[in-house]
Protein backbone atom coordinates (compact mmCIF):
# COMPACT_ATOMS: atom_id res chain seq x y z
CA UNK A 1 0.00 0.00 0.00
CA UNK A 2 2.87 2.65 0.94
CA UNK A 3 4.50 1.35 -2.29
CA UNK A 4 0.97 2.10 -4.24
CA UNK A 5 0.91 5.63 -2.60
CA UNK A 6 4.23 6.82 -3.64
CA UNK A 7 3.95 5.85 -7.18
CA UNK A 8 0.92 7.71 -7.66
CA UNK A 9 2.31 10.78 -5.81
CA UNK A 10 5.24 10.36 -8.05
CA UNK A 11 3.21 10.00 -11.35
CA UNK A 12 1.04 12.93 -9.75
CA UNK A 13 3.41 15.76 -9.58
CA UNK A 14 5.73 14.64 -12.75
CA UNK A 15 3.49 13.35 -15.10
CA UNK A 16 2.99 16.60 -17.00
CA UNK A 17 5.08 19.66 -17.08
CA UNK A 18 4.66 21.81 -14.73
CA UNK A 19 4.40 25.01 -16.87
CA UNK A 20 1.53 24.02 -18.36
CA UNK A 21 -0.38 23.26 -15.24
CA UNK A 22 -2.66 25.28 -13.01
CA UNK A 23 -0.86 24.93 -9.10
CA UNK A 24 -2.40 24.38 -6.05
CA UNK A 25 -0.34 25.76 -4.08
CA UNK A 26 -2.15 24.40 -0.34
CA UNK A 27 -5.33 23.10 1.46
CA UNK A 28 -6.72 24.49 4.88
CA UNK A 29 -9.53 23.20 6.58
CA UNK A 30 -11.56 24.69 9.63
CA UNK A 31 -14.05 23.29 11.61
CA UNK A 32 -16.56 24.90 13.03
CA UNK A 33 -20.31 24.07 15.26
CA UNK A 34 -22.19 24.28 12.27
CA UNK A 35 -19.94 24.04 9.42
CA UNK A 36 -16.37 22.73 7.87
CA UNK A 37 -14.46 25.32 5.50
CA UNK A 38 -12.33 24.28 2.80
CA UNK A 39 -9.37 27.06 1.42
CA UNK A 40 -7.50 25.82 -1.22
CA UNK A 41 -4.79 28.46 -2.82
CA UNK A 42 -4.87 28.58 -6.53
CA UNK A 43 -3.56 30.43 -9.22
CA UNK A 44 -5.86 33.35 -10.64
CA UNK A 45 -8.52 32.35 -13.50
CA UNK A 46 -8.60 28.66 -12.28
CA UNK A 47 -11.14 26.57 -13.86
CA UNK A 48 -12.71 24.09 -11.44
CA UNK A 49 -16.31 22.63 -11.12
CA UNK A 50 -17.82 21.76 -7.58
CA UNK A 51 -20.68 18.76 -7.35
CA UNK A 52 -22.17 16.91 -4.74
CA UNK A 53 -24.44 13.57 -4.03
CA UNK A 54 -25.59 12.58 -0.46
CA UNK A 55 -22.25 11.05 0.49
CA UNK A 56 -19.25 13.08 -1.15
CA UNK A 57 -18.66 16.19 -2.70
CA UNK A 58 -16.62 16.01 -5.58
CA UNK A 59 -14.17 19.18 -6.56
CA UNK A 60 -12.69 18.71 -10.33
CA UNK A 61 -9.87 21.25 -11.10
CA UNK A 62 -8.67 21.37 -15.04
CA UNK A 63 -4.62 21.22 -15.92
CA UNK A 64 -4.05 21.08 -12.34
CA UNK A 65 -0.55 20.16 -9.90
CA UNK A 66 -0.26 20.07 -6.13
CA UNK A 67 2.47 21.40 -4.79
CA UNK A 68 4.75 18.53 -3.47
CA UNK A 69 5.41 20.15 -0.30
CA UNK A 70 1.66 20.41 0.43
CA UNK A 71 0.34 17.22 -1.02
CA UNK A 72 -0.08 15.49 2.03
CA UNK A 73 -2.47 18.64 3.99
CA UNK A 74 -4.80 16.97 0.83
CA UNK A 75 -6.00 14.65 3.44
CA UNK A 76 -8.36 15.68 6.08
CA UNK A 77 -11.53 14.08 8.19
CA UNK A 78 -14.15 15.42 10.90
CA UNK A 79 -17.24 15.31 12.08
CA UNK A 80 -18.73 16.27 8.45
CA UNK A 81 -15.26 15.07 5.87
CA UNK A 82 -14.87 10.86 6.83
CA UNK A 83 -12.12 11.31 4.81
CA UNK A 84 -10.44 12.88 1.61
CA UNK A 85 -9.21 11.24 -1.59
CA UNK A 86 -7.48 12.53 -4.49
CA UNK A 87 -7.93 11.48 -8.09
CA UNK A 88 -6.33 12.20 -11.79
CA UNK A 89 -8.70 11.68 -14.59
CA UNK A 90 -6.57 12.29 -18.07
CA UNK A 91 -6.07 16.08 -17.41
CA UNK A 92 -7.90 16.86 -14.74
CA UNK A 93 -7.25 16.84 -10.72
CA UNK A 94 -10.42 15.51 -8.71
CA UNK A 95 -10.58 15.81 -5.26
CA UNK A 96 -13.41 13.76 -3.20
CA UNK A 97 -14.69 14.68 -0.01
CA UNK A 98 -16.34 11.73 1.40
CA UNK A 99 -18.91 12.84 4.11
CA UNK A 100 -21.19 11.37 6.75
CA UNK A 101 -24.60 13.09 5.48
CA UNK A 102 -25.90 15.58 2.89
CA UNK A 103 -25.04 18.49 3.92
CA UNK A 104 -25.36 22.20 1.87
CA UNK A 105 -22.72 23.13 -0.45
CA UNK A 106 -21.53 26.41 -1.32
CA UNK A 107 -18.24 28.10 -2.78
CA UNK A 108 -16.80 31.38 -3.34
CA UNK A 109 -13.16 33.07 -4.31
CA UNK A 110 -10.87 35.46 -2.82
CA UNK A 111 -8.02 37.52 -3.99
CA UNK A 112 -4.87 37.87 -2.39
CA UNK A 113 -4.98 40.15 0.84
CA UNK A 114 -2.14 41.45 3.03
CA UNK A 115 -1.96 38.37 4.49
CA UNK A 116 -2.76 35.86 1.74
CA UNK A 117 -0.37 36.15 -1.71
CA UNK A 118 -2.62 33.78 -3.73
CA UNK A 119 -6.15 33.62 -4.82
CA UNK A 120 -7.92 31.35 -2.67
CA UNK A 121 -11.07 28.90 -3.71
CA UNK A 122 -13.76 28.84 -0.32
CA UNK A 123 -15.56 25.45 -0.09
CA UNK A 124 -17.95 25.87 2.85
CA UNK A 125 -19.65 22.41 3.86
CA UNK A 126 -23.16 23.48 5.91
CA UNK A 127 -25.14 21.86 8.13
CA UNK A 128 -28.56 21.43 6.79
CA UNK A 129 -30.42 22.74 9.79
CA UNK A 130 -28.32 25.44 9.98
CA UNK A 131 -27.02 28.31 7.53
CA UNK A 132 -23.51 29.76 8.57
CA UNK A 133 -24.85 33.62 8.46
CA UNK A 134 -27.91 32.70 10.87
CA UNK A 135 -26.62 30.06 13.11
CA UNK A 136 -25.95 30.33 16.62
CA UNK A 137 -22.55 28.25 18.12
CA UNK A 138 -24.08 25.14 19.49
CA UNK A 139 -21.92 25.25 23.00
CA UNK A 140 -24.69 28.79 23.08
CA UNK A 141 -28.16 28.49 25.15
CA UNK A 142 -30.40 31.06 24.95
CA UNK A 143 -31.63 32.37 28.00
CA UNK A 144 -34.28 34.55 29.95
CA UNK A 145 -34.63 37.94 29.28
CA UNK A 146 -34.00 39.06 33.01
CA UNK A 147 -30.91 37.57 33.52
CA UNK A 148 -27.71 39.44 32.75
CA UNK A 149 -26.45 37.50 29.80
CA UNK A 150 -23.07 38.69 28.79
CA UNK A 151 -21.94 37.81 25.53
CA UNK A 152 -18.11 37.40 24.98
CA UNK A 153 -16.70 37.17 21.48
CA UNK A 154 -12.88 36.45 20.49
CA UNK A 155 -11.87 38.58 17.90
CA UNK A 156 -10.74 36.81 14.84
CA UNK A 157 -10.58 32.93 14.32
CA UNK A 158 -9.77 30.20 11.46
CA UNK A 159 -8.56 32.01 8.41
CA UNK A 160 -8.49 35.37 9.96
CA UNK A 161 -5.52 35.00 12.33
CA UNK A 162 -5.51 38.84 13.20
CA UNK A 163 -2.68 40.51 14.04
CA UNK A 164 0.96 38.25 13.88
CA UNK A 165 3.75 38.73 17.00
CA UNK A 166 7.03 39.10 16.61
CA UNK A 167 7.46 35.72 17.49
CA UNK A 168 4.69 34.51 15.11
CA UNK A 169 1.96 34.51 18.12
CA UNK A 170 -1.16 34.88 16.36
CA UNK A 171 -3.86 36.65 17.90
CA UNK A 172 -7.03 34.66 17.19
CA UNK A 173 -5.77 32.15 19.35
CA UNK A 174 -4.62 34.63 22.19
CA UNK A 175 -8.23 36.86 22.22
CA UNK A 176 -10.15 32.88 22.32
CA UNK A 177 -7.51 32.08 25.29
CA UNK A 178 -8.60 35.39 26.98
CA UNK A 179 -12.24 35.14 26.22
CA UNK A 180 -12.75 31.17 28.11
CA UNK A 181 -10.79 32.67 30.71
CA UNK A 182 -13.41 35.59 31.12
CA UNK A 183 -16.30 33.34 30.02
CA UNK A 184 -15.40 30.73 33.07
CA UNK A 185 -14.63 33.60 35.72
CA UNK A 186 -17.94 35.64 34.15
CA UNK A 187 -19.97 31.88 35.27
CA UNK A 188 -18.72 31.36 38.80
CA UNK A 189 -21.63 34.41 39.52
CA UNK A 190 -24.57 33.33 39.89
CA UNK A 191 -25.97 36.42 39.49
CA UNK A 192 -24.13 36.35 35.58
CA UNK A 193 -24.38 34.18 32.41
CA UNK A 194 -21.23 34.51 29.66
CA UNK A 195 -21.64 33.10 26.42
CA UNK A 196 -18.89 33.05 23.88
CA UNK A 197 -19.39 33.96 20.35
CA UNK A 198 -16.88 31.23 19.10
CA UNK A 199 -15.59 28.31 21.31
CA UNK A 200 -12.67 26.89 18.52
CA UNK A 201 -10.81 28.47 15.83
CA UNK A 202 -13.24 28.78 13.14
CA UNK A 203 -14.30 31.55 11.20
CA UNK A 204 -17.35 33.86 12.06
CA UNK A 205 -18.82 36.98 10.15
CA UNK A 206 -19.29 40.12 12.33
CA UNK A 207 -22.79 40.62 11.31
CA UNK A 208 -22.99 37.29 12.93
CA UNK A 209 -21.16 38.20 15.96
CA UNK A 210 -24.28 40.76 16.04
CA UNK A 211 -26.94 38.31 15.15
CA UNK A 212 -25.65 35.78 17.97
CA UNK A 213 -25.75 38.77 20.46
CA UNK A 214 -29.95 39.45 19.27
CA UNK A 215 -30.24 35.74 19.13
CA UNK A 216 -29.17 35.14 22.74
CA UNK A 217 -30.87 38.55 24.40
CA UNK A 218 -27.28 39.67 25.33
CA UNK A 219 -27.35 42.34 27.98
CA UNK A 220 -23.55 43.11 27.68
CA UNK A 221 -21.39 42.81 24.18
CA UNK A 222 -17.36 42.34 25.25
CA UNK A 223 -15.23 41.77 22.46
CA UNK A 224 -11.33 40.88 22.93
CA UNK A 225 -8.78 41.94 20.40
CA UNK A 226 -4.63 42.85 20.89
CA UNK A 227 -2.94 45.23 19.33
CA UNK A 228 -0.68 45.59 16.41
CA UNK A 229 1.48 48.45 15.01
CA UNK A 230 4.86 48.57 12.58
CA UNK A 231 6.74 49.67 15.91
CA UNK A 232 7.94 47.38 18.47
CA UNK A 233 7.73 49.33 21.46
CA UNK A 234 4.13 50.36 21.26
CA UNK A 235 2.72 49.13 24.88
CA UNK A 236 -0.60 49.11 26.91
CA UNK A 237 -4.31 47.92 26.71
CA UNK A 238 -6.89 50.55 25.25
CA UNK A 239 -10.62 50.35 25.25
CA UNK A 240 -13.38 51.28 22.38
CA UNK A 241 -16.75 52.07 22.10
CA UNK A 242 -18.76 52.50 18.58
CA UNK A 243 -18.84 56.28 17.15
CA UNK A 244 -20.66 56.01 13.93
CA UNK A 245 -18.25 58.71 12.80
CA UNK A 246 -15.36 57.12 12.91
CA UNK A 247 -12.42 58.35 14.78
CA UNK A 248 -9.60 60.92 14.12
CA UNK A 249 -6.10 59.41 15.68
CA UNK A 250 -4.38 57.55 13.03
CA UNK A 251 -4.57 54.29 15.37
CA UNK A 252 -8.18 53.92 15.40
CA UNK A 253 -8.61 54.88 11.81
CA UNK A 254 -5.83 51.51 11.31
CA UNK A 255 -7.79 49.10 13.75
CA UNK A 256 -10.64 50.44 11.55
CA UNK A 257 -9.54 49.68 8.94
CA UNK A 258 -8.05 45.79 10.17
CA UNK A 259 -10.97 45.03 12.30
CA UNK A 260 -13.52 45.87 9.49
CA UNK A 261 -12.11 44.03 6.15
CA UNK A 262 -14.50 41.08 6.49
CA UNK A 263 -14.55 40.34 3.05
CA UNK A 264 -11.20 39.05 2.89
CA UNK A 265 -12.36 36.26 4.89
CA UNK A 266 -15.88 35.80 4.67
CA UNK A 267 -16.67 35.83 1.07
CA UNK A 268 -20.04 36.88 0.99
CA UNK A 269 -20.53 39.33 4.29
CA UNK A 270 -20.79 43.12 2.53
CA UNK A 271 -19.85 45.56 6.40
CA UNK A 272 -22.84 46.51 7.79
CA UNK A 273 -24.03 50.11 6.80
CA UNK A 274 -25.08 51.60 10.29
CA UNK A 275 -28.10 53.56 9.42
CA UNK A 276 -30.09 51.02 7.50
CA UNK A 277 -28.81 48.49 9.86
CA UNK A 278 -29.89 50.50 13.21
CA UNK A 279 -32.93 52.30 10.83
CA UNK A 280 -35.64 50.37 12.17
CA UNK A 281 -34.59 48.63 15.66
CA UNK A 282 -33.16 52.20 17.64
CA UNK A 283 -34.47 55.13 18.65
CA UNK A 284 -32.67 58.00 18.66
CA UNK A 285 -32.69 57.44 22.49
CA UNK A 286 -31.69 54.00 22.70
CA UNK A 287 -28.78 55.03 20.74
CA UNK A 288 -27.97 57.43 22.75
CA UNK A 289 -28.41 55.26 26.16
CA UNK A 290 -26.27 52.66 24.25
CA UNK A 291 -23.49 55.05 23.88
CA UNK A 292 -23.44 56.75 27.86
CA UNK A 293 -23.64 52.93 28.81
CA UNK A 294 -20.49 51.86 26.48
CA UNK A 295 -18.79 54.45 27.99
CA UNK A 296 -19.53 54.19 31.89
CA UNK A 297 -18.75 50.48 30.81
CA UNK A 298 -15.43 51.22 29.03
CA UNK A 299 -14.19 53.49 31.77
CA UNK A 300 -14.76 50.93 34.72
CA UNK A 301 -12.74 47.86 32.37
CA UNK A 302 -10.01 50.71 32.02
CA UNK A 303 -9.63 51.42 35.28
CA UNK A 304 -8.88 47.83 35.89
CA UNK A 305 -6.83 47.22 33.70
CA UNK A 306 -4.66 50.05 34.64
CA UNK A 307 -4.09 48.19 37.83
CA UNK A 308 -1.66 45.17 36.24
CA UNK A 309 -0.22 47.37 33.45
CA UNK A 310 0.83 49.96 31.44
CA UNK A 311 -2.36 51.43 29.02
CA UNK A 312 -1.77 52.88 25.88
CA UNK A 313 -4.83 55.56 26.63
CA UNK A 314 -5.49 56.79 30.09
CA UNK A 315 -9.24 57.16 28.91
CA UNK A 316 -11.38 55.09 26.56
CA UNK A 317 -11.69 55.99 22.60
CA UNK A 318 -14.00 55.84 20.04
CA UNK A 319 -14.22 53.91 16.51
CA UNK A 320 -16.41 53.05 13.79
CA UNK A 321 -16.03 49.08 14.67
CA UNK A 322 -18.84 47.09 12.79
CA UNK A 323 -18.93 44.81 15.20
CA UNK A 324 -19.94 47.56 18.33
CA UNK A 325 -22.85 48.06 16.92
CA UNK A 326 -25.10 45.75 18.79
CA UNK A 327 -28.45 47.47 19.42
CA UNK A 328 -29.61 49.02 22.56
CA UNK A 329 -26.65 47.26 24.92
CA UNK A 330 -23.24 48.28 25.94
CA UNK A 331 -20.47 47.39 23.64
CA UNK A 332 -16.98 47.89 24.31
CA UNK A 333 -14.02 46.04 22.38
CA UNK A 334 -11.07 45.45 24.43
CA UNK A 335 -7.33 45.98 23.22
CA UNK A 336 -5.76 43.83 25.57
CA UNK A 337 -2.16 44.85 24.61
CA UNK A 338 0.42 45.04 21.56
CA UNK A 339 1.32 41.78 20.55
CA UNK A 340 3.81 43.52 17.96
CA UNK A 341 5.47 44.03 20.94
CA UNK A 342 7.36 41.08 21.68
CA UNK A 343 7.83 41.81 25.74
CA UNK A 344 3.75 42.31 25.62
CA UNK A 345 3.45 39.20 23.29
CA UNK A 346 5.25 37.30 25.72
CA UNK A 347 2.48 38.41 28.23
CA UNK A 348 -0.35 37.92 26.00
CA UNK A 349 0.91 34.26 25.51
CA UNK A 350 0.95 33.37 29.49
CA UNK A 351 -1.86 31.71 31.01
CA UNK A 352 -1.07 33.31 34.13
CA UNK A 353 -1.10 36.55 32.74
CA UNK A 354 -4.45 36.09 30.64
CA UNK A 355 -6.11 35.29 33.88
CA UNK A 356 -5.25 38.61 35.08
CA UNK A 357 -6.69 40.40 32.15
CA UNK A 358 -9.92 38.31 32.40
CA UNK A 359 -9.99 38.82 36.13
CA UNK A 360 -9.70 42.76 35.24
CA UNK A 361 -12.41 42.83 32.30
CA UNK A 362 -14.59 40.90 34.80
CA UNK A 363 -14.01 43.02 37.89
CA UNK A 364 -14.80 45.95 35.47
CA UNK A 365 -17.89 44.61 34.73
CA UNK A 366 -19.53 43.77 38.21
CA UNK A 367 -18.08 47.50 39.26
CA UNK A 368 -20.40 48.60 35.90
CA UNK A 369 -23.15 46.96 37.21
CA UNK A 370 -22.49 47.81 40.75
CA UNK A 371 -23.11 51.76 39.78
CA UNK A 372 -25.97 51.45 37.47
CA UNK A 373 -27.82 49.71 39.96
CA UNK A 374 -26.92 51.98 42.70
CA UNK A 375 -26.71 55.30 41.35
CA UNK A 376 -26.02 57.91 44.28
Amino acid sequence: MRYYLTLFFVLLISSVDAEDKTTLYDFRYWTAPDHTRIVIDTEEDTLFSLSKDNNYIILSVDDAEVLSETFSNIFFEDKRIKKTRIKRDQGTIKLIFHTNKDYIVKHFTLPPNAKYKYHRLVIDVIDLESEVVGTVDSTEKVFPVKKKIILVDAGHGGEDSGAIGKNKSQEKNVNLAIAKKLVTTINQNSDLTAVLTRSGDYYIPLTKRITIAQRQKATMFISIHADSVESTSAKGASIYTLSEKGNNSQLAKQLEQSENSVDQFGGVETVIDSDKFLKNILTDFSRKDRDIQSQQLANEILNQLKKIGPVHKKEPQTANFVVLKTPAIPSVLVETAFISNPTQEKRLTNSKQQQKIAISIYQGIINYYHKIENPL
